[in-house]
Formats: C-alpha cells, structure tokens, sequence
C-alpha cells in the first residue's frame, strides 16, 4: 500500500455549506491505494463528496515513507493520518473568505433585465410595439422601435454549457488533448485552429437560434409596420451565457445574422458580468457597437452608458432600487463525463488585502 500526494486546483461546487462556488482553493490530499489510477478516481470521490469541483491536478506523486520520515514535521504527520484514517485533506482558499455563503455580496452591480431595456429604448426616443404593430399579439413580433429600427430582444440569461448534448460534444473536442489527471480545463484558446472553430460552432447554438427566432419576429412586424420604412435588428442581452466572451458573442452574433436571415440588419449586443473575491470586486459591462454609424444607435449607445454610471453611483450611494436584483458574480461551470471533470474556471482577482508574512 502507497501513500499518494495529489494537490488540487479545486472551486466549492454549487452545493458547498459554506464556500461561494467562485472562492477557488487549493487542496492537499494524501490517499493509501496499491494503484495510482484508482488513487486518483478516490481523490475525485473525496472533492466531490465534501462539495468541491477539480479544475486541474497541479501535482501527483507516491510518498516514499522514509523520506517522509526524515523530514518529520507536518508532512510526517500528514502521512501517518492518512495511514490511518485512509485519506488527509487540507484546504486553503486563495483569497481570505470575506464573504461567506448566505451573506449578502455588496457592490456587484445592478441585475440588466427587460425592463432595463424598456427604459434604454424609451429613454433613446423609441418605443414598445403597439397592439396594432403586432398584430393583436396573436402573431409573432418584434418588440420594439426605435427611428428606422424595428427590434426584437433576445436574452441569454443561462450558462449554455449546462446543456448535457453540449457537454458531449465539448467533451468530444477535449479528450484529444493531453490532461493532468482525471480532470480537463475547458481552454478554447488551447485548441488547435480546426477544434477552435469546432468548439465555437457548439457553443453558438443557442446564438444561432435566438438569430433566426428574432428574425422571423422581425420580418413578420415589418410586414404589418411598412416595408419600405423600416429595417430589422436584434438586442442580444447576455447575463448568463458567461463562458462566450462579450467580444465573441457579438462575432457569432453578426456571422449567423449574414448567414441564416435576410431580415437582421443591424446585431446590438450587451453584457454584464462581474468577477469577485470576495472582498475586490470588478463590475464589467459591454456594448456593441463601439461607433454606430446612425442617429438612433448613437443614442442608444449613450444612453447605454450614462444609465449604468446612474445605477453604478446609487449603488454606491445606497440609493439603488434593489428589487429587480443584483448580478450574481461569475462561477464556474463543470460537468462529469465517464469519471473525468470537465471544468471551465471563472477570472481570479488579486486581492488588495495585504498579505500576512509568514
């Protein structure tokens, strides 16, 4: 019997008593078993039963007793209880837990809804279709317009790759490439250029159809509102489909656009999003595009901008009508496929807590 050393990258699963799945850790263990293979599927087994999620395995060794035994100190009393008990654990979180799960997370920006764009197309001049333009809503249609513009909304407001069909194919794509240990970082940068492409056409699926349903809404509301007088548009809002970056999501979002309607002129993109450790918080938000090239987008762009430094100065003053909700901060998204993890880790920030010298 070995006594195994794995140290762990590892996030509290959504499921963690007291970790927020966002507070990234590193995890020692030392496990007895005659085979690494298995010693590493018990390691799994321990995260999963204390509630944490493997992003990699830094390091994977056999312990050789007597050198242990030289050395003496902590790492000898670590192997004597793993000895004993069959599994040691230490866990350390990277940045102090300021926050702890059910408390109340300050300061990470207001929740971007519906309403939120009701209030940018009002407030840049435009409009809520009517009853009329939309056919006694007993047809498909657009939301609003705005000069020239007839608008549809479309939100991402979950994580795409929660969808199991997804999770195979990203898999797929995955297991081509060496891993450290039973687990995978979902890295689409360390894709050669053929899976990049692969990966990206998984993930736009719900891209893809939120295109084409808009477009079919579009074109039915132009029909009624007078062809000559408008053209088409879509509002992609991403709250929740964090893995595809801002700049991504608007790539995919003209491609399909060009590609599959003849209806969608104009592709206006907005996200939010929000890293965290606890105590240093970053509050992201994106808006394409950067330089309208008419009136009524410049105006909404502005308008765009202005609201959220509105809401950002009362969240700070306090002032902030709180009732539609906070951004919750980004967290990773993992998945387990025939006893491997597939993990997609969130930013870390450094934090600006100074460190206690040891």
């Amino acid at each position: 019997m070995e006594i195994y050393r794995f140290v762990i990258r590892a996030y509290p699963s959504p499921s963690h008593p007291t970790f927020y799945e966002w507070q990234k850790a590193t995890l020692v263990l030392f496990i007895p078993d005659r085979d690494p293979c298995t010693a590493e599927q018990k390691a799994l087994v321990k995260l999963g039963e204390r509630d944490w999620v493997p992003e990699s395995f830094e390091l994977r060794d056999i312990l050789i007793e007597d050198a242990v035994r030289a050395e003496g100190g902590g790492v000898w009393d670590a192997y004597k209880e793993a000895e004993r008990n069959g599994l040691f654990w230490l866990e350390s979180l990277d940045a102090l837990p300021m926050s702890r799960k059910g408390e109340t997370l300050w300061g990470t920006g207001p929740k971007l809804d519906e309403s939120f764009i009701d209030g940018l197309i009002s407030d840049s001049g435009g409009k809520r279709v009517t009853c009329e333009e939309a056919g006694d809503f007993t047809e498909k249609n657009a939301d609003y317009i705005l000069g020239t513009y007839v608008l549809e909304l479309k939100q991402f407001e979950q994580e795409g790759l929660d969808v199991p069909t997804r999770q195979k194919k990203i898999a797929e794509i995955f297991d081509r490439y060496s891993s450290n240990g039973p687990v995978q970082q979902i890295d689409p940068f360390q894709l050669d250029e053929h899976d990049f492409q692969e990966y990206w056409e998984v993930v736009g699926v719900p891209i893809q159809k939120r295109i084409k349903a808009a477009s079919k809404q579009v074109k039915s509301t132009i029909k009624r509102v007078g062809e000559d007088s408008y053209v088409g548009g879509v509002i992609l809002l991403n709250t929740g489909y964090l893995t595809v970056p801002h700049d991504f999501l608007v790539a995919m979002a003209e491609r399909y656009s060009a590609k599959d309607t003849s209806s969608i002129s104009k592709v206006i993109v907005i996200s939010s999003w929000t890293v965290t450790n606890g105590f240093d918080t970053v509050v992201n938000y994106g808006f394409h595009p950067h330089e309208p090239s008419c009136t009524e987008l410049t105006k909404l762009k502005d308008t765009f901008w202005s609201t959220v430094e509105s809401r950002m100065t009362q969240m700070i003053t306090s002032e902030l009508d709180t009732t539609s909700g906070m951004q919750e901060p980004m967290s990773p998204t993992h998945f387990y496929r025939e006893g491997k993890a597939y993990t997609f880790g969130v930013p870390q920030l450094e934090t600006s807590l100074r460190k206690e010298k040891k």
